[in-house]
């Protein structure tokens, strides 16, 4: 009979780093989460409002050149964004800038919630389902190195959905304008877009590996995450709804009171101490890109050359964005710490597993 040798074979292979261990879960993960079409539907939906951005901000570059491509469209662009705003675009660069960007990641906010719909409730409970955790944890592997591989695939599926297109969409609009100066105006919209879409990924991350690790059944895990995503907003929205009905009708404004300046500017400085909006898991994201960006202080720039029967619909995209946003970042922190906590008591050691 043959005999073979048991000895000592030399592995040839790379060997990498304990701290970059977590790697290959998120690498893997991305890789299987786009095999599935609803992820890659998803990604491609998603890239639409980039087009869009593309698209938009290459026709404010030929604004500012003042090119004759866009001479036919002039009247419409003075009647959309003002006659000062077309006149002297230098001056509102940055301002139109940020709204761009702002109604983009509006949009893309959206697309993440749904992306981690579909990506995220899998990551944890399906290696509970199987029982991999101990194959995972047999190797020389931490919970820290699963955890980071896990949150990895959340932040890397987000980021291609968020921050690269955002970033290609920055790109084609620096090289249509054609000036060296837009650099120095606009570097921090980008800037805020991709600390915004980090922010977006690893607190929506967090919260769904939180929620991953609790139950072995994925579809729990979804209706729970709607249930945060969607009736925390309706609810929020609702209760200030009310109370907004309930100030009009005390501040007798009349039967175009909705739509007056004298009340939204009266609810904006409500909203500055309004606790209802924290409600919404959606909306305190959505107060942490208005501080990033500035949007409201380019609403408030607009405002200033708006004609008087146009400064209410100017006024009420500013509400819902008045309180302070450290609010919302301390309501975010906390569903943070708990996420954690919770992913340290669901997801044991192997010592501790049974």
């Amino acid at each position: 009979m043959p005999i073979f040798d048991q000895g000592y074979q030399h592995w040839s292979g790379h060997l990498a780093g304990h701290a970059w261990r977590w790697l290959a879960i998120t690498r893997r993960g991305v890789r299987t989460a786009l095999q599935s079409w609803p992820v890659r539907l998803a990604l491609v939906l998603s890239w639409i409002p980039a087009l869009v951005l593309t698209f938009v901000l290459c026709m404010w570059g030929l604004v500012e050149r003042q090119s004759e491509t866009i001479a036919t469209l002039r009247p419409f662009l003075m009647g959309m964004l003002g006659r000062p705003v077309v006149a002297g675009p230098l001056e509102y660069r940055a301002d139109i800038w940020t709204l761009c960007f702002h109604y983009f990641l509006a949009w893309e906010l959206w697309f993440s919630m749904i992306l981690v719909l579909v990506v995220g409730p899998n990551l944890i409970s399906q290696d509970l389902r199987y029982n991999a955790l101990p194959l995972y944890f047999s190797r020389p592997l931490r919970r820290i190195d699963y955890f980071l591989g896990k949150l990895g695939v959340i932040v890397g599926i987000i980021g291609l959905a968020l921050i690269v297109p955002s970033t290609i969409a920055y790109i084609a609009g620096l090289l249509f304008s054609l000036d060296i100066t837009i650099l120095r105006d606009t570097y921090r919209v980008l800037l805020a877009a991709v600390v915004y879409g980090l922010v977006i990924a690893f607190s929506a991350g967090l919260l769904i590996l939180a929620l991953s690790s609790i139950s072995r059944n994925s579809r729990y895990i979804s209706l729970m995450w709607l249930g945060i995503w969607m009736i925390t907003g309706t609810v929020s929205y609702i209760l200030v709804w009310v109370a907004q009905e309930q100030r009009l009708r005390e501040g007798h404004f009349g039967r175009h009171g909705w739509f007056s300046e004298q009340f939204l500017t009266t609810e904006i400085d409500f909203e500055k101490t309004d606790w209802r909006s924290l409600i919404s898991y959606t909306g305190n994201l959505q107060r942490i890109e208005e501080r990033l960006l500035g949007t409201n202080s380019a609403w408030r720039k607009l405002f200033d050359i708006a004609p008087p029967n146009t400064r209410g619909s100017l006024l009420h995209r500013m509400l819902y964005t008045q309180h302070p946003w450290y609010w919302s970042a301390g309501v975010l922190l906390v569903l943070a710490a708990l996420s954690a906590c919770t992913l340290h008591f669901t997801v044991k050691s192997l010592d501790r597993l049974k």
